[in-house]
């Protein structure tokens, strides 16, 4: 009995290999195992570990090193050896039981799962010496539950077994217990396999494997085989209990069974194959509804199959001879088909196929078909394993039988099934160049298979594997047997590289082509074409469709096949993204064929605009949009009329389109969405190519549609309507008559009064069309439109939630000054001049306190930021006219708002008002009026201003707290940063508060800084009373100043005025409150103010003992504990008499506080006798 086991890697070939993979320059790659003795020092180290937190953290220190070489794992071959060899003397030298020996086992573990455990059980230590100690190991507790354990002590013993030596004269040896109990050790491995099959871990396949070696031992097959295969059998035909773990017993059995065959020889496995066949297939395995069950079904199969057939290389397979990339690509046609020397010496016997491998291979044909991808996989290589061991004749038939799969009555599970099993058949040699005729049309077919199922559509996983085929193609056949096909498969391949939706198909397209180009040179354009149609540059779809395809498209081979795929089938595709962006590309690929496109495209284009379907309906109309857009482009530069291009007929067709759809009613319900937004952008389009229909009735007709559209809920076909009024206008509407001019007064009359109604959706989509008013409509009349506006800026009690149609507002304002410019001394009816824009500014600044909330959270925010970029823009705007033109008030209330905006809670608010911050500061020309400006700009230079991420609390808020020196910015520094420090987010409150404290820590000598710090708390205090988003805040702020800094006692206590203020501004924030937040903020101002030395703390406590006997419960009880923690906490204050503190504390601390409100009130009034206070009365009704 032979078993060999592969020698080590030699050290001059593990060199060789070094220098190798040096030679081939600098990448991402590893070349060496680089911490070989990091891992060597933990190995040496492992009895240090003595925790499981220790044990923990080197597995993952490990483990970390590790996962590095998992795309490499033949770098820890040279130290594999060695790693092994010093954990099994652990393993050996240690108690089962203790840490070092289970770290050891995943340490072992570790390794096997980045190499592989067929690797380690080449390497690991094959001693016969070691058989009982990994036994007992195994049968002891900690090697039947624990997982490394046991995974590696199985593989551990599957080397063990398959030594040479009488594992039945084995106990006779051994003696002992073990013979005096009646179990011998094979019935002992036999056990321990047998549990640890019916495991949910991985252990469970390392025991199909070690039975798969046992089992098939000489000295055991004849006597174990039979009774363990029926062990399997009793497994598969026990009915399923509906416990998982039957499922992972059956998952076991099956897995050995299909190792057995693989591992035990053909001629004493053949016996077998004939029997397990057919009980198999009656356990009904092969259609269970657990899929990992069908996918090692599959295998059993397969590999029955194979023992039915001699093992052999067949004679009649397809082989390459050379496979030099060099050669192929230097064009070298020396390369010629050949097939192995074997092969030409060897005569192919004429055997029989028998009924059995019939069978099989019909159950493999339907494992194509299944319904998951894994079990088609296992099928596909099943397929390919039994093929290459038929006669010639056979072979066919099954190349045959899976051609059939690829009809329409086939689903695109076995369409997919199909494209892996060819591609296997390509791989090994086994699908002849004589069938590539009846392949390839199929192949083509496959590549852009997209199906309709239901609601979903199919074709994505048969796309890339058609790719994998094309893929096998070019590494299977010589490049004079592809040479009539590579037409047809270069287009094929590069569509699906261009054109495709998905990402992984696209890209599985590109590495076809690739490889083709590489292995069979004969592509055209290829290399030139690889270099920009490469792996990570088809992986953004946008750049695939408008500009990898431009660059593909120059080439004439290639040019019409990709506009035909584009007309024929994206056009028409399911995705509406999809069809957006073939309408594009088709845009960008007109210049390179304007003819073709002119009188082949556009009449199927044309036809299919009327189509029955939606998708042929609005991808045609984009797609004829933008065709006649590019070609009036192409006739524009040639100096030639686009009418005579593309006919009269063509024009007639499109003026149609828009009357004909209205009549089907085509515009209406779900399906009006698409083709309202299609037919703006024909619209657009059309105005754009400047199509001779001036003074056509149809211009009325698309007016109308286009002011429908700006009012529906859905904001792309806004847009869409919007870009395209615009071109409308611009083309068609001069106003340059009086008619014209009537109809300018009217436009406009009918826009603005359109702003007063109930309803956002039409404000906001008017606002916009006023904004994209030309400037030929809007002259005379931008008085008007700028009042309107600005009035629909406004917050009103009926439209306080309209924060989109504001936000809208804005735009359209600081669009249209963009449109009339700005000049000093112009008419308000025509320019933004002096007298209005005082008026603009007034109104970007009154939004700046928008903070409008619903259900959507803070949509003022919109509005806010809408303002913010409103304002950069107009102020860069003036600045370049005439910064004469600002006032100093103006400046003064934008940069002190805008600087409110950038330390507030919503960082893409920050970062949008950090952005114009720093772009005012910086501004050139220079912006006047800014206030402190040389101390504003030596804290935010320029070079800081160009790096700073303005969302970054962390980074900004510090910068922003220093403005709160100058008066000018004092107040709405501070505003800001008091409500982000009340925000949810814990982050945003601790970079605000350490950014406070720290401000006021550099000051701590600077009293007159504090106080006006303290007063500016104050008056905010005052002026927004009642205003819940300011107040919580604000008052949350003061309480965390008062708890932990002391910085601002030194204020309080000269001037009684400060506490005397907070109290009475307390006190009225307080009256009809019900907000439990609100008073335990107020409750803490209260507490921290006790151990300040005032004459205001027998007021303090007054206030405290009305929260003792408040109405909620929850109030009461966190007032007394508040009052307690103060109370100790400064003890040594004489907040109350010293004589009484004791009865007053434990009174604090055994009144259940929650319960009677009567009894709460009663030992409140207690401590105000007590603290020599009179007890609060309640109000008489």
């Amino acid at each position: 009995m032979t078993m060999d086991v592969e020698a080590e890697v030699g050290e001059g070939e593990y060199q060789q290999q070094q220098k190798e993979d040096e030679d081939t320059g600098v990448s991402c790659s590893l070349d060496m195992f680089r911490e070989h003795q990091e891992v060597r020092q933990m190995v040496d180290t492992i009895g240090q570990v003595e925790t499981e937190f220790t044990a923990e953290k080197a597995f993952e220190d490990l483990k970390k090193i590790l996962d590095n070489y998992q795309e490499q794992p033949h770098l820890l071959d040279p130290h594999l050896e060695e790693l092994l060899s010093c954990l099994v003397e652990v393993v050996r030298s240690h108690p089962p039981s203790s840490i070092t020996t289970q770290q050891a086992f995943r340490y072992l573990w570790l390794i096997t799962k980045v190499r592989s455990h067929k690797i380690i059980f080449k390497k690991l230590s094959h001693e016969v010496k070691d058989l009982l100690p990994v036994l007992q190991m195994l049968e002891s507790p900690e090697g039947s539950s624990d997982f490394y354990a046991s995974y590696i002590l199985l593989l551990w013993l599957s080397i063990i077994v398959y030594m040479p030596f009488n594992m039945m004269g084995f106990d006779a040896k051994v003696g002992g217990k073990e013979a005096q109990s009646g179990t011998t050790v094979v019935q002992r491995i036999l056990e321990v396999v047998k549990a640890h099959l019916k495991s949910a871990q991985k252990s469970r396949e390392m025991a199909a494997y070690l039975a798969s070696r046992f089992i098939t031992r000489p000295d055991l097959r004849d006597e174990f085989l039979p009774q363990f295969i029926e062990y399997c059998f009793e497994v598969l035909e026990k009915e399923s209990q509906g416990s998982v773990y039957d499922v992972f017993h059956k998952l076991g059995v099956l897995r050995t069974l299909g190792l057995i065959f693989k591992h035990g020889k053909r001629e004493e496995m053949l016996e077998f194959s004939q029997k397990v066949l057919p009980r198999l297939v009656a356990c009904g395995v092969t259609c269970s509804t657990d899929t990992p069950i069908r996918k090692l079904a599959m295998k059993v199969i397969q590999r029955i199959g194979l023992t039915f057939l001699k093992p052999r290389i067949v004679s009649w397979r397809y082989q390459r001879g050379s496979r030099s990339l060099a050669i192929n690509v230097q064009g070298n046609k020396s390369e010629h088909m050949q097939g192995d020397a074997a092969d030409k010496n060897t005569e192919e016997d004429d055997e029989e196929v028998g009924e059995d491998v019939e069978e099989v291979i019909e159950y493999l044909l339907q494992g194509l078909k299944d319904q998951d991808t894994v079990v088609r996989w296992s099928a596909a290589k099943g397929i390919g394993r039994v093929t290459g061991r038929l006669p010639q004749e056979f072979g066919d038939e099954v190349v045959g039988a899976i051609l059939e799969l690829f009809s329409s009555r086939e689903s695109d599970k076995a369409w997919h099934g199909g494209c892996l099993a060819l591609a296997e058949l390509a791989r090994r040699g086994l699908l002849l160049p004589e069938r590539l005729p009846a392949v390839t049309p199929v192949l083509n077919k496959a590549l852009v298979y997209d199906e309709l199922k239901g609601k979903c559509f199919m074709g994505a996983n048969i796309r890339d594997a058609a790719c994998y085929l094309c893929w096998a193609f070019a590494r299977a056949y010589h490049p004079d047997q592809m040479a009539p096909y590579v037409r047809e498969l270069a287009t094929g391949l590069i569509i699906v590289a261009l054109f495709d939706r998905e990402i992984p198909c696209r890209r599985a397209g590109s590495a076809a082509f690739q490889e083709h180009v590489g292995r069979q040179g004969t592509f055209p354009h290829g290399i030139e074409i690889l270099t920009t149609v490469d792996y990570f540059a088809v992986g953004n779809r946008s750049n695939a469709f408008l500009k990898l395809s431009l660059q593909v498209a120059k080439y004439p081979e290639y040019t019409k096949t990709l506009i035909d795929h584009l007309v024929q089938l994206k056009v028409i595709h399911w995705d509406s993204a999809i069809r957006e962006l073939t309408a594009k590309a088709l845009h960008n690929l007109t210049p390179l064929a304007p003819e073709y496109m002119a009188k082949a495209v556009l009449p199927t284009l044309l036809e299919l605009t009327t189509s029955v379907k939606l998708v042929a309906r609005h991808g045609s109309i984009l797609a004829l949009s933008h065709i006649i857009h590019g070609l009036a482009l192409v006739t524009a530069k040639q100096e030639t009329s686009l009418v005579d291009l593309i006919g009269q007929d063509i024009m007639d067709g499109i003026v149609k389109i828009v009357p004909i759809l209205e009549e089907r009613k085509l515009l209406r319900g779900l399906d009006g969405e698409y083709m309202k937004q299609a037919t703006a952008v024909l619209i657009e389009k059309c105005s754009l190519a400047a199509l001779p229909l001036h003074h056509h009735e149809i211009l009325k007709v698309w007016h109308q549609l286009l002011e429908e559209c700006i009012v529906v809920i859905e904001e792309n076909i806004r847009l869409a309507a919007l870009q395209a009024l615009v071109s409308l206008w611009t083309t068609y509407f001069q106003p340059v008559s009086q008619a014209g001019f009537m109809w300018r007064d009217d436009l406009v009359n009918r826009y603005t009064a359109s702003l007063n109604t109930d309803k956002e959706i039409q404000r906001q989509g008017f606002s916009a069309a006023l904004g994209y008013l030309t400037q030929p409509l809007v002259k005379n009349k931008f008085d008007v439109v700028l009042l309107a506006l600005i009035r629909t800026t406004q917050i009103t009690p009926e439209t306080s939630t309209w924060a989109q149609a504001r936000q809208q507002a804005i735009t359209s304002i600081i669009r249209l000054v963009e449109t009339v410019g700005i000049q000093k001394d112009g008419k308000e009816s025509e320019q933004v001049c002096e007298s209005n824009l005082g008026s603009i500014y007034e109104a970007l600044l009154r939004s700046l306190d928008d903070y409008t909330m619903d259900r959507r959270g803070d949509i003022g925010a919109w509005v806010r930021e809408a303002a913010i970029t409103a304002l950069q823009i107009l102020t860069k705007m003036v600045l370049v006219k005439d910064p004469c033109l600002l006032s100093k008030e103006i400046v003064r209330e934008m940069m002190a708002r805008v600087c409110q905006q950038a330390t507030e809670r919503i960082d893409r608010t920050r970062k949008v008002a950090g952005t114009a911050f720093a772009a005012l500061l910086h501004s050139f020309p220079k912006l006047p009026h800014i206030p402190n400006v040389k101390e504003v700009e030596s804290i935010f230079p320029m070079e800081l201003c160009d790096g700073m991420n303005w969302a970054s609390e962390k980074s900004t808020f510090n910068l922003f707290m220093q403005l709160v020196d100058f008066p000018a910015y004092r107040s709405r520094v501070l505003l800001g940063v008091t409500y982000a420090a009340g925000g949810i987010s814990a982050n945003l409150s601790r970079y605000t508060n350490e950014a406070v404290h720290k401000y006021l820590s550099a000051r701590a000598e600077k009293v007159v800084l504090l106080a006006a710090f303290l007063e500016t708390l104050m008056e905010q205090l005052a002026t927004h009373q009642k205003v819940e988003r300011i107040t919580l805040p604000l008052l949350k702020t003061i309480g965390d100043l008062l708890s932990s800094s002391a910085v601002l006692d030194s204020v309080l206590e000269q001037d009684d005025t400060y506490i005397s203020r907070l109290l009475a501004l307390m006190k009225k924030e307080c009256q009809r409150c019900s907000d439990y937040h609100k008073l335990a903020a107020v409750i803490t101002v209260l507490c921290e103010l006790l151990r300040l030395s005032s004459p205001t703390t027998k007021a303090t406590l007054t206030q405290l003992a009305l929260f003792l006997g408040y109405q909620y419960p929850k109030v009461r009880a966190v007032t007394a504990t508040s009052l307690l923690t103060a109370l100790q906490d400064y003890c040594d204050q004489d907040i109350v008499p010293s004589d009484h503190l004791e009865e007053i504390t434990t009174i604090l601390e055994e009144t259940e506080w929650m319960n009677n409100l009567e009894d709460a009130r009663k030992q409140r009034n207690r401590i105000c006798e007590l603290c020599g206070i009179p007890p609060p009365q309640p109000k008489k009704k």
